[in-house]
């Protein structure tokens, strides 16, 4: 008797039982199609979305961090959010409350893994300034195997990570701190293709486990992007988080810290939140370390304005973008104005052309071809009609007459 081919053959022969033993266990029945149509290992898996059954998402913080999903949080060196990882761990160990009457923590076991930070005299001092259930933290040091010890990687060493979370039951969150040193050394974090191969399957672990991946990175030193892109390393890492969020200054005041979403792809984005680093006493003789105060009221600043204010304060005057974009909206104000004109005075002005292209899409600058002013006829008020609606004129760069006026 030939093998079956698909899950639908398994279906039709052997009944829906064994289709779902199929799925759940593919070596039960294996399909060994081949890639080019013999027999092999590999095996294609699929099923009807109609089969599927469908689910609400669970969180750990509801609307901010999903179980089973992997979120980022980035910032720069000193600002908090390794604090704020160790904040989210106290409130998961005590099953204690989210900021902002956000809700509660479901109470589980949490996994660190922290690269930079020393486990006896940071770590565990901060959770314990944090209020965490201690008992239910474990922290990840390193490798053990028969050629020594060596530090943990993701790309080779998930299963283990697995087992550990299996071994230690209700685990609800894991913290990877920060999340480019567990790459592995032959994993370029600035390689499009060799991040999102390693952060795949991290990915599918969580949603298999139900367990929520807290990857925290730093910040590139560059200044005038916008948040999206003040992730450090590959735009993998924040394209297979399903949410993102910016720890950075208040531009107002430098002892406030903001907690601000970048990126949200289960819940509506939301508002970002406050906090204050207090100092506390953990242990004697005078051990001292910080953990997150938290405001009672959400702020409505958004991580783009944040860091552009940011980036202003830290160089004394306004940024480059910043610059360009009041140049380009005085420019434009009159109406519009030739390309070649808008460039060349901002060459001489010291804009960079770079800074005002992205000064034009800030505003939303559309630069058009002069080609509706040739004639009045009603083709060309249709065009120049469509144009107008599309674009203020006052944010048009045209190359000459302005659309639609014949």
């Amino acid at each position: 008797m030939s093998k079956p081919t698909d899950i639908n053959d398994v279906l039709r022969r052997h009944g829906s039982d064994a289709a779902l033993q199929q799925w759940d266990n593919p070596s039960i029945v294996p399909l060994t199609i081949g890639r080019n149509g013999g027999t092999g290992d590999a095996v294609l898996i699929a099923r009807r979305a109609s089969d599927i059954k469908i689910v609400p998402v669970s969180w750990l913080w509801p609307g901010r961090i999903a179980l089973g999903k992997l979120s980022l949080i980035a910032g720069e060196p000193g600002l908090g959010k390794s604090q704020v990882s160790l904040a989210m761990a106290a409130a998961v160990t005590t099953g204690g409350s989210w900021p902002c009457r956000e809700g509660g923590a479901p109470k589980g076991n949490v996994i660190i893994l922290a690269a930079e930070d020393g486990a006896a005299d940071t770590l565990v001092p901060r959770l314990k300034a944090a209020d965490a259930g201690l008992e239910r933290v474990s922290i990840v040091s390193a490798v053990s195997e028969d050629a020594g010890r060596r530090a943990f990687n993701l790309a080779a060493d998930l299963d283990l990570l697995e087992q550990k979370i299996r071994a230690a039951g209700d685990v609800q969150m894991v913290v990877i701190d920060p999340i480019s040193s567990y790459l592995g050394v032959r994993i370029d974090s600035h390689n499009n293709t060799t991040v999102r191969g390693t952060l795949e399957p991290v990915c599918e672990m969580a949603d298999r486990l139900h367990v929520a991946i807290l990857g925290i990175t730093h910040q590139p030193k560059s200044t005038g992007t916008a948040a999206m892109h003040r992730f450090i390393g590959s735009i993998a890492f924040i394209a297979a988080a399903q949410a993102a969020y910016m720890v950075t200054r208040d531009p107002e005041d430098d002892s406030r810290r903001l907690f601000l979403p970048v990126k949200n792809n289960l819940a509506p984005r939301g508002q970002g939140l406050a906090f204050r680093l207090e100092q506390r006493i953990v242990a004697e003789p005078g051990i001292v370390a910080s953990s997150v105060l938290w405001e009672d009221t959400p702020v409505t600043i958004t991580a783009d304005q944040a860091l552009a204010a940011t980036d202003a304060a830290r160089h004394g005057t306004a940024s480059p973008l910043a610059e360009a974009v009041e140049y380009l909206d005085d420019k434009l104000s009159a109406g519009p104005v030739a390309v070649q004109d808008v460039d060349e005075h901002a060459r001489a002005l010291g804009i960079a052309l770079r800074t005002l292209r992205r000064a034009r899409k800030t505003l939303g600058v559309r630069a058009v071809k002069d080609g509706f002013d040739r004639g009045c006829c009603s083709n060309c008020r249709t065009k120049s009609a469509k144009t107008d609606r599309r674009v203020p004129l006052r944010k048009v760069a045209a190359f000459g007459a302005v659309p639609g006026r014949c």
